[in-house]
């Protein structure tokens, strides 16, 4: 590989694993631990460290080296304020005049939004978390927009690690399904921008909720757990 490549490929595979809580909060990442793991140089695992550090999943500090970003309240809060308002920007760009969402997008939402119904009768919820963040890409993606699809894409990292560090049980993913992803879909098809907007604002605002409900309990440790409703 040229260095380019290693130095993304080494930010990938650490970033995984941060994301996967294979390294947690607080852990060193040792520059020469890495580069045996990876079997690469050094130099791509530094410019690999500096990169997630921008990104917000590891934190350098001058004379102590590299460490995985703590989870905390306020990480949840600027992910989430800037999803929620990434998707403002998409929806007004949906809808605010007609026919910008292809008739093959809107066959696609309306699959996902099918199958966010169907995968909520299945005990494991994997397929939901994994179908709603899909559906959420869909709508970003839908716009074009360059800049607003990755930079929720890259968004969307953070987001699963929230879900594996925090392990969060939803309790209700019928009703959450029927609410947030049919009536969603529905609003987008219709061409209802406002309940497009509310309904977007409500789904981020509730997973916002939970995951800050998590971090502020003593037992934010990564035990799985109902949450209220």
């Amino acid at each position: 590989m040229t260095q380019v490549e290693s130095t993304q490929f080494a930010a990938e595979q650490i970033r995984n694993a941060i994301i996967a809580g294979h390294f947690k909060p607080g852990d060193r990442l040792v520059e020469q631990q890495l580069t045996d793991m990876l079997n690469v140089s050094r130099h791509p695992v530094r410019e690999a460290l500096r990169i997630l550090a921008r990104e917000g999943f590891v934190d350098i500090q001058r004379n102590k080296g590299a460490s995985v970003t703590a989870l905390d309240s306020d990480s949840v809060i600027d992910v989430y304020n800037l999803r929620m308002a990434l998707g403002k920007i998409a929806l007004d760009h949906l809808l605010h005049e007609k026919g910008k969402i292809s008739a093959s997008m809107l066959k696609r939402l309306e699959k996902l939004a099918a199958s966010a119904v169907k995968f909520a009768a299945l005990e494991d919820q994997s397929q939901t978390v994994q179908n709603d963040l899909e559906f959420q890409q869909t709508i970003i993606d839908a716009t074009g927009l360059q800049r607003t699809m990755r930079y929720f894409s890259e968004l969307t990292g953070d987001v699963r690690r929230f879900n594996n560090l925090l392990a969060v049980v939803y309790t209700d993913r019928k009703g959450d399904a029927k609410k947030y992803v049919v009536k969603l879909f529905e609003a987008i098809r219709d061409g209802n921008l406002e309940e497009a907007q509310a309904i977007w604002q409500a789904k981020f605002r509730k997973a916002m909720d939970r995951y800050l409900t998590l971090i502020k309990s003593d037992e934010s440790d990564g035990a799985r757990r109902p949450l209220p409703k």
